[in-house]
């Protein structure tokens, strides 16, 4: 049988899967690339159902929407709307979070997408991000990226920050670009993926489970700043 080949998402080098390792290295360039999921053979993660695909056409999730006025934005405006989720934030309180939870699926193990474009504002002065394992406001993970080719993981423990990875250079990230950012879950190990090519990999075990959602980041007082959010699909045994 011949073997199906597959293009290096950093370098576009062929490259030859191999049985049913998910993520080999690059010959050519040598970065960490994931093997399609239909290219492996007898992959566990090949084998999950797709739980939920959002294109945001309609809010039939039940997504966050609306205008809200805080300390931390003055006000955030989030809107569903031809194949957008867009959210609008006037930041009130310098380095602010806030994030959207989809609902009604709680995941372990799990595989994690989401596309994401930064409209509006300073490429390091806010960030987009997925949150997972989510429990409540006060615990969860958030892997975030912003358009200084940047990104970063964190978990927030009983309301306090814990750095995961810390803010990492990365040339994976397109600037004033759509950007797909990926979480590839199996119990305490995490794989992190922008546009198809793995940044990072960590083992932690601060949550075993929980929701997921979307996320933005802002940290300059006063900048107006504005997220596309185009699709999030969500896959899991």
């Amino acid at each position: 049988m011949t073997a199906h080949l597959f293009q290096c998402p950093s370098c576009g080098a062929p490259v030859t899967p191999k049985g049913s390792a998910s993520i080999l290295n690059c010959p050519y360039c040598h970065a960490s690339v994931v093997v399609p999921e239909e290219l492996r053979q007898d992959s566990i993660a090949a084998r999950w159902s797709t739980l939920v695909y959002d294109g945001f056409i309609s809010n039939h999730n039940d997504w966050l929407v609306g205008s809200q006025t805080n300390e931390y934005f003055a006000p955030l405006a989030q809107t569903i709307a031809e194949g957008r989720y867009r959210w609008e934030a006037q930041v009130g309180k310098a380095t602010s979070i806030t994030s959207a939870w989809l609902m009604g699926y709680p995941v372990s193990d799990f595989h994690l997408i989401a596309n994401c474009k930064h409209i509006l504002g300073s490429r390091a002065g806010s960030s987009c991000g997925v949150v997972f394992r989510l429990q409540d406001n006060h615990n969860y993970y958030n892997f975030r990226i912003n358009d200084g080719q940047f990104f970063a993981v964190s978990a927030k423990k009983d309301n306090q920050w814990l750095t995961i990875v810390d803010w990492t250079k990365t040339s994976t990230i397109k600037p004033n670009g759509v950007n797909q950012m990926e979480v590839i879950a199996y119990e305490k190990h995490f794989i992190f993926l922008i546009n198809g090519q793995v940044v990072k990999e960590v083992d932690d075990d601060h949550f075993s489970e929980g929701l997921v959602g979307l996320s933005i980041e802002t940290y300059t007082l006063g900048e107006k700043t504005v997220f596309d959010f185009l699709d999030i699909s969500l896959r899991a045994p």
